[in-house]
């Protein structure tokens, strides 16, 4: 059993066996390799699928994907059928799914949406992933076959419920979940234990607004642009110490970082509370979640009632997920 979220900026897995597995959500046609070594191990991973009509495709995913001129990932709230697959499967593999045998063994998958697709999108989701079948390899590993023979399919913020749990008593329990674009919000009526549906959604608002804001800030400091497969590494170099390098020196840009970082977090904070606006003073707890919540954290514990971090952020969804599928229960039960 596995538990995927395939998220716009990363996805991530986890198997019933332990395994996990985190990457960029990125892929890229795979070129020639220059076979030059300088002791380090390559990025990211070069993935083959052999379809069920004998198509043989190669193509490198998540970080081997990020210097590549043909990179392709989410870049808007749809998310294409074949790259979602793709790295669907590729994570599936790295935590162990498929065979190798005959007949082959499936396995059960649990996969998540975000809210605002959820009812619109969750059949046919489920439908197309119970059909999706190929051999795949990853890093010269031994082909496999992989299939699922059960597909959960997941509003994404529920997994983070289910993994963290509910506390007892009255009031509301929220969730957060920060993202590259989205952040999903969930509010849970502690009496009840259901979600209310009107205080529950998703909003465009998330880091990738921050990637947004740094860009701008670089082109207004060095007259050029930030190319886009650059921002990620941009980015990286900020958080650690607000300095990136530029024709050989190195350019602070650690005032504007800070105020990228404190603008979103209140964009994020405004959105979600305005959707809260009647039950705000009645939350009991607010779960924040995902990779976006490790940035904004700072910001966030600020804005939000009682707010907690959650234990996992960047796997909370994926393991709540997982949970749901094996019939477990989360740590309130």
């Amino acid at each position: 059993m596995i538990g995927t979220d395939v998220g716009y900026g990363f996805t991530k897995a986890v198997s019933s066996t332990g395994l996990r597995a985190c990457f960029p959500s990125l892929v890229a046609p795979a070129g020639a390799d220059l076979g030059v070594d300088f002791g380090g191990p390559a990025p990211g991973h070069r993935v083959t699928v052999r379809r069920i009509d004998g198509q043989v495709q190669e193509y490198l995913v998540g970080e081997a994907a990020r210097d590549s001129f043909l990179t392709s990932g989410f870049l808007g709230s749809e998310k294409p059928i074949e790259l979602h697959d793709l790295l669907l499967l590729t994570a599936a593999y790295l935590v162990g799914a498929g065979s190798t045998g005959f007949p082959p063994a499936q396995v059960d998958l649990a996969v998540g949406l975000p809210l605002a697709f959820y009812k619109s999108q969750k059949n046919a989701l489920k439908a197309r992933l119970k059909i999706l079948a190929a051999w795949v390899s990853v890093d010269g590993g031994g082909e496999r076959y992989i299939s699922f023979r059960r597909v959960l399919v997941v509003p994404q913020g529920a997994g983070v419920v289910f993994a963290q749990g509910l506390p007892k008593g009255r009031g509301y329990a929220a969730v957060v979940d920060v993202g590259q674009y989205t952040v999903d919000f969930l509010l849970v009526d502690l009496r009840t234990g259901r979600p209310v549906v009107e205080a529950s959604g998703s909003v465009e608002a998330g880091c990738h607004l921050v990637a947004q804001r740094v860009a701008q800030a670089y082109l207004a400091r060095t007259g050029r642009p930030l190319p886009p497969r650059m921002e990620c590494r941009v980015l990286e170099d900020l958080a650690e110490g607000g300095k990136v390098i530029f024709r050989g020196g190195e350019l602070d840009l650690s005032r504007e970082y800070g105020e990228a970082v404190e603008d979103v977090a209140k964009v994020v904070a405004r959105q979600v509370l305005s959707a809260w606006r009647d039950f705000a003073d009645s939350v009991a707890v607010t779960y924040l979640a995902g990779g976006g919540a490790l940035l904004l954290s700072e910001r966030l514990v600020k804005a939000f009632p009682n707010p907690v971090l959650v234990e996992d952020p960047v796997y909370a969804n994926a393991l709540g997920y997982l949970l749901m599928l094996s019939g477990g229960k989360g740590k309130g039960d």
